[in-house]
């Protein structure tokens, strides 16, 4: 009886040990720079798409168990031959009861609530010989790379925000979750390099002035009612080793002044560049999170 009783003392006591030693890290807590170093890049030769995925990036584990029940991630594919990218949202979900079936997905964009159909992945019933099934569903639904970055912009570092989507379904109740903003900031920077890197991609940006000159790409943002100020030319890519890439710029800055020319569009960013005389160097204004900052560009 005392060997019984020290063996459960000691499976206890191993169990809480285990059990304190292998807490998950709060979402929240995990950077941009966690999740592009946990994307993982499934890149098959003979395929023609690469697949870039966040689905290392994070997990929860729940229950004495430590049951993973649910998850949510980004995947991004990228055409090898074009460059062109398509992104998705990825989300599995474990329950009782019976099949819920969910189709439509729901989330906010700056134009206001979207919402699109919602694909079925996977699904799965397990332990109907012993008692209740219990159902998983894999499911993805679209969503636009222009939001993504703008979601990406907002990102404040060192903290980070939940970017909040529900999945409604034939019957049972709404599925809500979200993603970091971290998260979606890591993806990009993954599917950046990734896409930089294809020589399909440095072909055609041989010739285009604002790349081959300073080395971004970017789209047109406006300032909003919480950021007045806040509006210019949303980096969305940086190519390796450029003019912008030695000068510090990266993917998430809002650019607003090049060589003291304010910047809104990018037309004007192009004329500005193309001013631009060789060996120079001219300063670069813009937003990171929330801070306005200085940079020296050298040509």
């Amino acid at each position: 009886m005392k060997i019984l009783t020290a063996v459960l003392v000691s499976l206890i006591v191993l169990g809480a040990h285990c059990q304190a030693h292998a807490k998950d890290p709060p979402l929240l807590s995990l950077t941009m720079e966690h999740f592009r170093d946990a994307a993982t890049i499934t890149d098959e030769p003979r395929d023609s798409m690469a697949t870039i995925s966040t689905e290392k990036g994070f997990v929860q584990h729940t229950g004495p168990m430590r049951m993973v029940w649910n998850d949510e991630y980004l995947r991004g594919s990228i055409d090898k031959k074009t460059g062109q990218k398509v992104f998705r949202v990825d989300a599995w979900m474990t329950y009782t009861g019976k099949w819920r079936f969910y189709r439509t997905a729901s989330f906010q964009t700056q134009g206001g609530p979207r919402s699109v159909a919602a694909a079925q992945i996977a699904k799965e019933a397990a332990n109907c010989a012993v008692g209740d099934c219990t159902y998983t569903e894999h499911v993805a639904f679209p969503v636009d790379e222009e939001l993504l970055r703008q979601l990406a912009a907002r990102r404040v570092p060192g903290k980070a925000e939940i970017w909040p989507f529900k999945l409604s379904a034939d019957s049972g109740p709404d599925y809500r979750a979200g993603v970091s903003d971290a998260e979606i900031a890591g993806l990009l920077a993954k599917v950046d390099d990734y896409t930089n890197a294809l020589p399909a991609v440095r072909a055609s940006t041989a010739g285009a002035a604002l790349k081959l000159d300073l080395g971004v790409g970017g789209i047109s943002v406006a300032a909003t009612a919480e950021h007045p100020k806040r509006a210019g030319i949303l980096i969305i890519a940086v190519t390796s080793g450029s003019v912008a890439h030695r000068s510090g710029i990266i993917v998430g800055d809002i650019l607003h002044d090049f060589d003291g020319h304010p910047i809104m569009t990018l037309p004007e960013l192009e004329a500005a560049v193309a001013a631009c005389a060789a060996d120079s160097v001219v300063s670069v204004k813009l937003y990171r999170g929330t801070t306005d900052m200085a940079l020296s560009a050298q040509f």
